[in-house]
C-alpha cells in the first residue's frame, strides 16, 4: 500500500494521515494496539524511520501514545481530543488564553532550561528542528512541526510531569498558534534559537527565549483581536439603515377602528 500515490506531500505525512483515518473509521479504536513498525513500513512501503516519524506527529496530536517496551495503543477518546481546538481557544476568551499561554509559557521555559543543563546528544531535537524548517510556512504541517518539538524537548528532559501538563495543555496551545498562524516565523525563529541555547548549554537564555516567545504570542494574539473588532464595527457601520419613509405605521386596534369610522 503507498499513501502517496496520485497525492502530494511528505510521505510521513501521508502515512499519518492514513493511520488517523483508520481511527476516525474504527478499524483501530481506543486501546488498540498498532501493529509493530515493521509491520506498517512494510504495508506502507517506507522505511522505519518514515513510520516513526509519522507516529511521532499522531502522537503530537494526541491520538496515540507510546508504552515503553509494550508498543503504540491509541488514546481513549476524551472531550479535550475531539473538540475543535479552534473552538476551545476562542471558547476561553483572550484573558484565559493569557493565563494559558502563560502557564504553557512557563512548562516550556522550565523544559528549555532543564535540557540545556543536560548532556546530548540532541540529534532527535535536530531532526524534529528539521522537520519544521521543511514544512510550508502558515499551514497545519507547520503547526504539528513546532508542537512536535517542543514535546520531543519535554520527551528528552526528562521531567514526567512537565511532559504530562505540556501533553494536557497541547491542543488548547496549538489553538493560539493557528489564531497567529498568518504572522511571521516567530515559531521558527523561536525554536531554532533554544535548540542552540540547548546545545551550547546556556540554560538561562534557553529559559528566557521561551518567555520572550510567550510574550510575542500573546501581543499577536491582542493584534487579532483588535483585528476582529474593528471588522465588526465597519460591518456595524456599513449596514443599511431601514428606510423609514417605506414603514407602514403600526395602529392599535382602537385606532384602526377610527379610521375605519
Amino acid at each position: 500500500m503507498t499513501p502517496h500515490s496520485g497525492t502530494s506531500g511528505k510521505l510521513y505525512v501521508q502515512i499519518a494521515n492514513a493511520i488517523r483515518q483508520r481511527i476516525e473509521d474504527g478499524v483501530y479504536v481506543p486501546g488498540d494496539r498498532l501493529p509493530p513498525l515493521a509491520k506498517l513500513a512494510d504495508e506502507y512501503q517506507c522505511s522505519r524511520a518514515t513510520v516513526r516519524e509519522a507516529l511521532g506527529t499522531l502522537r503530537g496530536q494526541g491520538l496515540i501514545e507510546f508504552r515503553q517496551g509494550d508498543g503504540t495503543y491509541v488514546r481513549t477518546a476524551t472531550l479535550n481530543l475531539w473538540m475543535d481546538p479552534l473552538d476551545a481557544a476562542l471558547l476561553l476568551g483572550l484573558g484565559h488564553i493569557r493565563e494559558l499561554v502563560e502557564l504553557q509559557t512557563a512548562v516550556l521555559a522550565a523544559v528549555a532550561s532543564r535540557l540545556a543543563e543536560m548532556d546530548g546528544p540532541h540529534s532527535e531535537l535536530a531532526q524534529s528542528l528539521f522537520q519544521l524548517e521543511c514544512a510550508l510556512p502558515k499551514t497545519e504541517e507547520a503547526i504539528t512541526a513546532e508542537m512536535n518539538f517542543y514535546l520531543r524537548m519535554a520527551d528528552h528532559a526528562g521531567n514526567p510531569l512537565l511532559e504530562n501538563v505540556l501533553r494536557v495543555m497541547q491542543e488548547s496551545f496549538r489553538s493560539c498558534l493557528r489564531l497567529i498562524s498568518g504572522g511571521d516565523s516567530l515559531g521558527l525563529d523561536t525554536c531554532r534559537s533554544v535548540y542552540d541555547a540547548v546545545v551550547q548549554k546556556k540554560a538561562a537564555f534557553a529559559r528566557e527565549i521561551m518567555y520572550t516567545y510567550g510574550k510575542a504570542i500573546m501581543r499577536q494574539l491582542e493584534l487579532e483581536r483588535v483585528g476582529h473588532l474593528h471588522t465588526v464595527e465597519i460591518m456595524r457601520m456599513t449596514e443599511p439603515e431601514e428606510d423609514v419613509e417605506n414603514v407602514r405605521p403600526f395602529h392599535t386596534s382602537t385606532e384602526r377602528q377610527d379610521q375605519e369610522d
